[in-house]
């Protein structure tokens, strides 16, 4: 099959709140050799488009502080005639009014959440930015195959999820990782105030949740928590009460089913690593550019580079390049930046 081939080089702005939503966007853009730059916020995004001429922006609909609908309002008026980016809304719910909202701020279109890699070629190929077909990649069916230890975490369609990574088991891997932590970090969040009478904060938790299940293919979880988002920005206090302890309890074990195969895929995976020493030479090489990956906190190459690292180093270095890993899988980049910069003087 021919493979896509872009025309010419763009740049992609993805704006998200959502870690999740993020890699899963990320690892689509990766099929096309692009490398995407990411906000966090609206008022992040806003900044970013001031001082970079982007050809995409893929925005998110409901964040906090300033949602995607103004966002594209403020970029759209910060930029002007063919300096203008194509903003493409994403949202979990594209109806009359959401598109409407975007439309009329300025936005191309808006897509389902999350975002399908047909559905986001046609808009590439509308644009003029690719021409030619979808390469192959992964075979699909090797890849679920490969995924059937995924089949023991119910709730989850994982040949779904991979199809959602282009095939990608190796990607969509990386994309459960960061959803152990983050439901985990919603779950908590949740359990706090459960008891409460903040049903917006409920409901913000929720929307999380159910975006995080959407972008792994927890189809019946994502639902679930759509559901309890309604409930509780309806301010339906008693139908909240009434489920919370049942949704709770069916995160809580879809969680700990996720995390023991993640740790089990985890463990094969650096031990499948080839051992082949790597020169003190590329070992540098490495380095700089893991310093430069957590400085744009870019989760899925700084990962790959700290697995090469870690199969082909030096036996002194894979303490530290361990500690890194751990700090990262934590988010925690400025802790992963400080050990990285002790092994300068090693």
């Amino acid at each position: 099959m021919e493979e896509n081939i872009i025309v010419r080089n763009i740049r992609v702005l993805v704006v998200d709140d959502n870690m999740v939503n993020v890699m899963v966007l990320a690892a689509m853009l990766e099929r096309y050799g692009i490398k995407a730059d990411t906000a966090e916020s609206g008022i992040e995004a806003v900044e970013r488009v001031r001082s970079v001429l982007y050809d995409i922006v893929l925005m998110d609909y409901l964040m906090p502080e300033m949602d995607g609908v103004e966002t594209t309002r403020q970029i759209m008026e910060i930029s002007n005639g063919k300096n203008q980016p194509k903003v493409i809304g994403v949202s979990a719910t594209v109806d009359e009014a959401v598109t409407r909202l975007f439309t009329d701020a300025g936005a191309d279109c808006v897509i389902k959440k999350p975002l399908r890699i047909e559905d986001f070629e046609v808009k590439l190929k509308q644009y003029g930015f690719i021409k030619g077909e979808a390469g192959e990649g992964c075979p699909e069916e090797e890849c679920i195959d490969s995924a059937g230890f995924l089949s023991l975490v119910e709730g989850l369609n994982y040949d779904e999820g991979i199809a959602l990574m282009a095939g990608s088991l190796d990607n969509y891997m990386k994309v459960l990782n960061v959803s152990v932590r983050n439901i985990l970090e919603h779950y908590n969040k949740l359990e706090e105030i459960r008891n409460t009478e903040q049903l917006e904060a409920m409901s913000m938790h929720f929307h999380s949740l159910k975006g995080i299940f959407l972008n792994i293919a927890a189809n019946k979880l994502a639902g679930y928590s759509q559901k309890m988002e309604l409930s509780a920005k309806e301010y339906q206090r008693m139908y909240i009460i009434s489920q919370i302890g049942e949704y709770m309890e069916m995160v809580k074990e879809f969680h700990h089913q996720l995390k023991i195969a993640c740790d089990c895929y985890n463990q094969k995976n650096l031990a499948k690593k080839p051992g082949t020493k790597m020169e003190e030479s590329e070992f540098i090489k490495n380095l700089n550019k893991l310093k430069e990956s957590i400085d744009n906190y870019e989760y899925i190459e700084i990962t790959d580079l700290l697995e090469k690292m870690l199969a082909g180093s030096n036996e002194k270095y894979i303490g530290k390049l361990q500690e890194m890993y751990d700090a990262i899988q934590n988010f925690q980049y400025d802790e992963a930046l400080d050990i990285l910069n002790t092994m300068y003087g090693d």
